[in-house]
């Protein structure tokens, strides 16, 4: 949603019923972070905040830096058959594995 935004010209501005098309999440969360304004007459537009949240996120690493350590609270596991102790015990045995380096 914020793409949308950020790619139209600086002057784009979205009317409230095109606004009302769209899943209305994304759109609160945007107006809650300040990244979205709305100009009554003129509708909505990308702030100077959104702009800069937008370049944000396209620069940052979202790439998880260690990825044998278990996932978040919110997943499942169970639901994909992962069982977590034998993941740590795998992690574990990565940790010990001495590393060698070939010239």
């Amino acid at each position: 949603m914020l793409q949308m935004f950020a790619s139209e010209s600086s002057g784009y501005h979205m009317r409230v019923e095109e606004a009302q098309q769209w899943d209305q999440r994304p759109f609160r969360s945007m107006l809650i972070q300040g990244w979205v304004a709305y100009r009554p007459g003129r509708g909505f537009h990308l702030t100077k905040k959104g702009r800069e949240a937008w370049r944000e996120f396209g620069n940052t690493d979202i790439a998880r830096h260690d990825p044998t350590r278990p996932l978040t609270g919110f997943f499942d596991a169970t639901l994909y058959g992962i069982d977590w102790h034998q993941q740590a015990e795998r992690a574990a045995k990565l940790r010990e594995m001495p590393v060698t380096i070939s010239a």
